[in-house]
């Protein structure tokens, strides 16, 4: 058929109404979830399972963390287009199994050629080729209907996964001389949150109908109104994603025409407290340097770099360093306060935060000696140069903030230090944001097998800021693949992507469960906590495809890295059956399509198992779609991080390992295992079956400052004590399978601790003693 034809056919087919979903009669249910994040839909409860039905996916969640649910019949509003796409196949059966979907792009009338291999029929066990035309049928704001054109499909699809100028065609072909047509289009276009181009279409209504011209200015306040309630908001994401320039910017010049007026009051109060606190930062600023000139001319000249670090600071990212200043600013208030006293504040409280802050002036220095020491050591490939350092940290005294007291530069301090300062391994050069880079890890032990990732920095980046990332596991077309589909939301939330190249040279691009694949993973993601402000407590691990099959295997090999993980059309195999354990202290975000291989015998059973076991797991299911990337996932993902943070040193913790590479879990460093506990990538079951893993507990008393390990299946391993679990300032003891293995005082030793920071660059989980555990032939 020609395109005028089919132009024609669309254009007379068009038709505005209001539908019923044809699976199920969709109600304005919602649930609220103990972490405020609230789904809509039909909501079912099934014993401990709380599942909610937007008519494209299922979101299933434990009943425990549900704070409420809101059960209402009445229909969510939505102005809907039938389309009446000329149909060659009318009825048929969906394929029970789909999987390897390609699709071409949505062109002007609605359609794409889709393509996919699939088993048609419950008892076909013979994948065919399926190729096809597929077509919008009916067209909503939020979610849209598809069928196959010539070949049969019905299916659902979210409507911003249509291109917007493909949807504003297709509206404009409705029939322009009909007012309520028109009124309908203007509805939807308000209920799908496009509000400029829901205004002009008001303003040509108004227009070509004079008579509808006071319905339609009545329709245009509401626009506006909703227009600015939505700026509003997009300011306070841009906040959360430490993006104040913009976030000012658009304070600065934000629409008031129409806006209600308590939006008006909300946006006239943020814009006066981010300029008053601008104008404090200024203040504070001013203050700095007054005490830094009211000192002794031979301070005053020896720190003059110290100052300039600390201005230059408060000028780029104020936001990330006025809270060190907190002790200063008290201070000036003290008209007491030495010049001294106030600049040692302002010196000290820069370099160890605030609560390392001290009013004498030499142990500032000293802490800013320290700071420059440690940077030096953790950026060292030098051993010997190590050891210099390190001497140069361990005569090092500084003053207790707490006792006033003089004492050796101790590990504590050295935290403080180390959370305040850049990242030690920052490169200008490698702080491009919003263009992606190919980095390779400098700290490779296999130079021969470089190990490269690509990185994408959030808008605003700055070093002294914490930034939450996300690893990001490609699905076999390289990092850059991986980049591209997580960056646009990245970008709103001001995450960090990360993405490693895991294929090996010469391998084929698939995921084998290797010691090597992981290495690359782990490698990549130390020398990027090394290099970027990022967050340890808020890093997380994605993929999709084949890169979501390395998730679910990575993410529960290592659950102690990662504050949650996003599976997007994973299917879980080998060590992920063994180690379902590793999910007690791992948030998991599983989403997957109905039709995907195996997903309602095994997968979904999977992740019912989790969530029974009270796990904080979120499955999705979407319906009548295959093994896809889904990237209208990508928002709800974001969203479900945004709300969690990994517990870097949990009091109690346990963990199951059969693989060597899958050696460190919550302070305890598997060095070898016992007989038939570890099994070899090619050697393990795809099930699961038959692997019996080597188990770790840990648990940690503060009431008689022990911490007790017991292990199944290990020979040898070490026990890294954190000062987080155990108080170091008194005897304390480590028991392994009851046995004290280390009883007295810990040493004041830096170099564990230094060690541990230089080779994983993790700020947050800190380990300050090693105690070597050998149990010979013991399971």
């Amino acid at each position: 058929m020609s395109a005028p034809r089919r132009r024609g056919l669309l254009a007379v087919a068009l038709a505005a109404v209001s539908i019923m979903v044809p699976i199920a009669a969709l109600r304005g249910d919602s649930i609220t979830l103990k972490n405020g994040a609230v789904y809509r839909g039909t909501v079912d409860q099934e014993d401990t399972l709380v599942s909610v039905f937007d008519t494209l996916k299922r979101i299933v969640v434990r009943d425990t963390k549900v704070a409420k649910i809101d059960r209402s019949d009445a229909e969510p509003s939505q102005d809907r287009f039938a389309l009446v796409q000329p149909l060659e196949v009318h009825s048929g059966v969906m394929p029970s199994v789909v999987y390897g979907v390609t699709a071409t792009p949505w062109d002007e009338f609605g359609r794409r050629h889709f393509e996919c291999m699939g088993l048609i029929g419950p008892r076909s066990t013979r994948p065919v080729k399926i190729k096809m035309t597929q077509a919008i049928n009916d067209l909503g704001p939020r979610t849209s209907r598809l069928r196959g054109v010539n070949g049969f499909w019905q299916a659902g699809i979210a409507t911003s996964q249509i291109p917007k100028e493909v949807v504003l065609g297709i509206l404009k072909k409705i029939d322009q001389k009909d007012v309520n047509q028109r009124l309908k289009v203007n509805r939807f276009l308000i209920q799908a949150g496009w509000y400029p181009e829901a205004r002009a279409e008001l303003e040509r209504l108004a227009k070509d109908f004079p008579d509808q011209a006071g319905r339609a200015q009545l329709a245009l306040k509401d626009v506006k109104a909703s227009a600015a309630a939505e700026a509003l908001a997009e300011i306070k994401r841009l906040m959360v994603a430490q993006r104040p320039q913009e976030a000012l910017a658009k304070l600065r010049s934000f629409p008031t025409e129409g806006a209600a007026p308590e939006v008006l009051v909300e946006v006239r109060n943020l814009l006066n407290q981010t300029e008053a606190q601008a104008a404090e930062d200024k203040a504070l600023a001013e203050a700095i340097r007054r005490a830094w000139d009211e000192l002794p001319s031979e301070a005053h000249t020896a720190g003059r770099t110290w100052l300039v670090e600390m201005l230059q600071a408060l000028t780029e990212a104020p936001d990330a360093v006025r809270g060190r200043f907190g002790p200063f600013k008290k201070a000036q208030a003290d008209t007491s306060t030495t010049p001294e006293a106030r600049a040692a504040l302002a010196l000290s409280g820069f370099v160890a935060g605030a609560e390392g802050a001290v009013t004498d002036l030499k142990t500032a220095e000293a802490l800013w000696k320290a700071r420059d020491a440690l940077h030096d050591y953790l950026a060292s490939n030098s051993e010997a140069d190590r050891t210099t350092l390190l001497g140069v940290l361990q005569e090092l005294e500084v003053l207790d903030p707490a006792t006033n007291a003089t004492k050796k530069l101790d590990v504590t301090t050295l935290v403080r230090i180390a959370r305040a300062m850049a990242p030690p391994l920052r490169n200008a050069q490698d702080e491009t944001p919003g263009k992606s880079k190919i980095l390779r890890v400098r700290d490779d032990p296999n130079p021969n097998e470089p190990t490269e990732y690509a990185v994408l920095l959030p808008p605003e980046y700055h070093p002294l800021r914490s930034y939450p990332a996300v690893v990001a596991l490609h699905s076999s077309a390289g990092p850059e693949s991986a980049i591209k589909w997580w960056a646009d939301e990245a970008a709103k939330h001001g995450f960090l992507v990360l993405a490693p190249e895991y294929n090996l040279r010469g391998q084929p691009r698939d995921y084998r469960y290797t010691p090597a694949e992981h290495a690359a993973v782990e490698l990549a993601l130390r020398d990027a906590l090394k290099r970027f402000a990022i967050d340890p407590d808020r890093v997380f691990l994605g993929g999709q495809l084949i890169g979501a099959n390395m998730a679910w295997d990575f993410g529960l090999a290592h659950p102690d890295q990662f504050a949650g993980v996003a599976i997007v059309s994973g299917l879980p195999a080998k060590y992920v059956w063994a180690y379902k354990a590793n999910a007690r202290r791992l948030p998991l975000y599983i989403a997957m399509g109905d039709l995907a291989p195996t997903e309602t015998s095994l997968i979904f059973d999977l992740g019912k198992d989790l969530i029974s076991r009270n796990f904080d797991v979120t499955y999705v299911e979407y319906y009548r779609r295959g093994l896809e990337d889904l990237p209208e996932e990508a928002p709800a993902i974001f969203d479900w991080m945004s709300r969690r943070r990994r517990d870097p040193l949990p009091k109690q913790a346990d963990a199951v390992t059969a693989r060597t590479c899958d050696d460190r879990f919550y302070g305890v460093v598997v060095h070898d295992f016992a007989a038939r506990r570890a099994i070899p990538p090619e050697a393990a079951d795809p099930l699961g079956k038959g692997i019996k893993p080597a188990t770790i507990e840990v648990r940690a008393n503060a009431l008689n400052n022990t911490l007790y390990v017991n292990t199944a299946g290990l020979r040898q391993f070490d026990v890294w004590v954190s000062p987080k679990l155990i108080d170091f300032s008194k005897r304390a003891e480590v028991r392994v399978n009851g046995k004290a293995l280390f009883k007295g005082l810990p040493p004041a030793d830096l170099e564990p601790y230094l060690e541990d920071l230089r080779i994983r660059g993790d700020r947050q989980q800190v380990y300050a003693l090693r105690v070597p555990v050998n149990l010979g032939g013991r399971p």
